[in-house]
C-alpha cells in the first residue's frame, strides 16, 4: 500500500481512477480489426488450423468432410479478443483511490532571540500578588509558544555581552524547551549586546535555508527589554541586514516603559524600562511587529498575534492513498490468451 498522487487528466469511475485512460482508445480498434479480419476468410473446407484445397476433377463426387470441432472456434476468438481487450486495461493503468492524504507540514524557520542580560532579574511582573522576573515570565510564555511549533524548525540564541546558539535549527521542539528551562539570567554576561545577538540570528538562518530557498519562510523573534544595547554591531544596522535577506524580525518588549512598575526595593540595580522606541525602528525596519509585553495575557497574544501571521504551508495538489490495480487485468489477459491459443491447439482450429 503505497501514497500516489491522483493525475488531474485520470478518469474517474466512482473509487477506481483511470491514470492513462487514452489506451482505452485502442478498444474500438480491436474490435474494428477482428470484424474486418473476419469478413475477409475464405469459405473453404479447414482442418488442422490449416485451409485445403483439393484440386482433383473428381473432387464433387466426394460427400462434404464434417468439421466436428468448428464449434468452438468462436469461443477461442471471444477469449483471444478479451485477453487484448484486458491488456489494453492494464496499458490504462488503474488505480483504486482511497482517503486524502494529510496535507504537508509548514516550512518554517523561526530563531528565538532570548535577551539574558543582567537587567532580565528586574521584578515588574506582577502575578497573583507577587512579584515576578522578567526572565521567569519570559519562560513561562516561550515553553507553550516552542510546544505549538511542531510543524517547523526552531532554534533559541541567547545574548547579553556575548551571543551563543543555545539549539541549532531543529524540529525536536522538546529538546528547544529543556534548554529554555535552564535559561538564567547573566549566562552570557551583563550587558546587552543587541545587534550581534541579531546579525547572529539572520546567519544561522541564512546557513540552514539560503534565500534561494522560497518555499521556506523564514523570521526571528526578539525577547529583550533593550536596555543599553552595546556591542561592535549597531542593532539598526543588524535589523537591515535580515531586511536584505527577507526575514521578518518581530520585537517582544519584557518589561514595563516607565518607571512606575519598578520594584521599590532593588537591591542595588538601576532600573532599565524598555526601550520600545528602539524595538519599533528594528521591527519596521524588517516589515514585522512590535509588541509589549505588560503582563502574561499581552505576552502570549503577542506570541499567537506572530504564529498567526507567519503560518505558512505548501501550496500543493491535494493527494489521496492509492492501490494499483493494473496487475489485475495483465495477469487475466495473459491467461485468456494463453486458454485460446491452448483452445485452438487442442481442438484443431485456428483463428
Amino acid at each position: 500500500m503505497n501514497p500516489g498522487e491522483v493525475m488531474a487528466d485520470g478518469l474517474a469511475l466512482g473509487t477506481i481512477t483511470l491514470l492513462q485512460p487514452y489506451w482505452l482508445l485502442l478498444l474500438p480498434l480491436l474490435a474494428v480489426l477482428t470484424w474486418g479480419w473476419r469478413r475477409r476468410q475464405p469459405n473453404a473446407p479447414e482442418t488442422g488450423g490449416r485451409i485445403v484445397r483439393y484440386l482433383h476433377p473428381l473432387i464433387d463426387l466426394l460427400p462434404p468432410r464434417p468439421l466436428p470441432r468448428a464449434r468452438w472456434r468462436w469461443l477461442w476468438r471471444l477469449f483471444g479478443l478479451l485477453g487484448l481487450s484486458c491488456l489494453v486495461l492494464a496499458l490504462a493503468e488503474p488505480v483504486r483511490v482511497g482517503e486524502r492524504l494529510p496535507d504537508p507540514p509548514a516550512v518554517r524557520d523561526i530563531v528565538l532571540v532570548v535577551d539574558t542580560s543582567v537587567s532580565m532579574v528586574l521584578r515588574d511582573y506582577v502575578l497573583d500578588g507577587e512579584r515576578v522576573s522578567r526572565m521567569a515570565v519570559l519562560k513561562g510564555l516561550l515553553d507553550p509558544f516552542i510546544a505549538g511549533l511542531s510543524q517547523a524548525r526552531v532554534s533559541v540564541i541567547v545574548f547579553a555581552e556575548r551571543s551563543h546558539t543555545l539549539v541549532p535549527l531543529t524540529t525536536d521542539t522538546d529538546l528547544a524547551r529543556a534548554q529554555v528551562q535552564r535559561l538564567r539570567t547573566g549566562v552570557a554576561g551583563r550587558f546587552n549586546a543587541l545587534g550581534e545577538a541579531i546579525a547572529l540570528g539572520v546567519r544561522e538562518l541564512d546557513r540552514a535555508a539560503p534565500a534561494t530557498d522560497a518555499e521556506r519562510r523564514r523570521f526571528l523573534v526578539l525577547f529583550t527589554d533593550a536596555d543599553q544595547a552595546t556591542g561592535g554591531i549597531v542593532p539598526e544596522a543588524a535589523a537591515a541586514l535580515a531586511a536584505e535577506a527577507g526575514m521578518r524580525l518581530y520585537t517582544v518588549g519584557i518589561g514595563a516603559t516607565d518607571e512606575a512598575a519598578a520594584e521599590e526595593t532593588r537591591g542595588g540595580l538601576i532600573y532599565a524600562p524598555v526601550d520600545m522606541a528602539r524595538l519599533e525602528r528594528l521591527a519596521d525596519a524588517t516589515g514585522g511587529r512590535h509588541f509589549l509585553a505588560r503582563d502574561t495575557a499581552s505576552l502570549r497574544e503577542a506570541i499567537d498575534a506572530i504564529n498567526r501571521q507567519e503560518a505558512h504551508a505548501l501550496d500543493v495538489e491535494p493527494q489521496r492513498w492509492t492501490w494499483p490495480l493494473y496487475h489485475w487485468p495483465l495477469l487475466a489477459g495473459l491467461f485468456l490468451l494463453t486458454l485460446a491459443r491452448l483452445g485452438r491447439q487442442f481442438t484443431g482450429r485456428g483463428t
